[in-house]
């Protein structure tokens, strides 16, 4: 298992590709130098099975996996992790990667199934609804993220390695009341040349005013805007999840699994 050099990681985009329906915004945002990462491969110039991560413990796995060295030395790898205490969530690719990782960590791990969506436009709704009185619609800024108590500094320092890094390359939009109290967000928790993986949160005392729907539209319409294609990505349980992602034109659910260490 080879560790590449950042201006090596664009090869494994074509092993990313085949996978591309299953395979999470995170891995593209790293393989394309948007956010800090780390990329391993079975060959520095041909790579065929390939674990990325990120800086905070989020890993994916793709490729050939039937490559028995690679998977050894990701098993030290995970040790290493379980040693130092850190974050471990591992994507995988396939139903044959499921196995694989079951088979090398076995009860150490518990497995999560997600799902992850289609955007078509066809489906995408004509009629925006209203923001109610007393609202209004920003885009994310510095001060807003500074006003914020879901999509913080926090936050933004762990998807993104920091606010700079998102301004520079991602967006999104929020919902503010009168007292300027942000109560509703939609961000890109992740952003690649072609992707964005939208989050979207709202304080439970302002729930049911379709602020989520709302923001959702206006998350989408930017992305058209810049000709790059939403995702939407959730747990197969989250069902007023899955049914605001088909109210915003998000159709053909694949599932996929996750696996975190118990």
């Amino acid at each position: 298992m080879k560790v590449l050099k950042e201006t090596e990681y664009h090869r494994v985009l074509p092993v990313l590709i085949e996978n591309s329906r299953r395979c999470p915004t995170f891995a593209y945002s790293v393989a394309e130098n948007i956010i800090p990462g780390i990329v391993y491969a079975d060959d520095q110039i041909q790579p065929r099975t390939v674990l990325i991560g990120t800086r905070n413990g989020v890993y994916f796995f793709a490729g050939n996996e039937c490559n028995p060295t690679f998977n050894d030395a990701f098993f030290a790898l995970y040790k290493q992790h379980t040693r130092e205490s850190a974050r471990f969530t591992l994507f995988s690719a396939t139903g044959n990667w499921d196995r694989v990782i079951y088979n090398l960590l076995k009860e150490e791990i518990i497995q999560m199934k997600r799902s992850s969506f289609e955007y078509n436009p066809r489906n995408y709704p004509v009629k925006k609804k209203q923001l109610l009185s007393g609202f209004t619609i920003r885009e994310i800024s510095q001060k807003t993220i500074e006003m914020s108590s879901s999509f913080n500094e926090s936050y933004y320092d762990q998807y993104w390695n920091g606010i700079p890094n998102f301004l520079k390359y991602g967006f999104g939009f929020c919902v503010i009341n009168n007292d300027r109290e942000v109560v509703s967000e939609c961000t890109s928790i992740f952003t690649s040349q072609s992707f964005v993986e939208i989050d979207i949160v709202t304080q439970s005392q302002y729930t049911g005013k379709s602020f989520a729907f709302i923001l959702g539209m206006s998350f989408i319409d930017k992305c058209l805007e810049k000709r790059l294609t939403p995702r939407w990505d959730c747990d197969v349980e989250n069902i007023s999840s899955i049914k605001l992602a088909a109210k915003l034109g998000f159709v053909n659910p694949v599932e996929y699994s996750i696996f975190v260490r118990k």
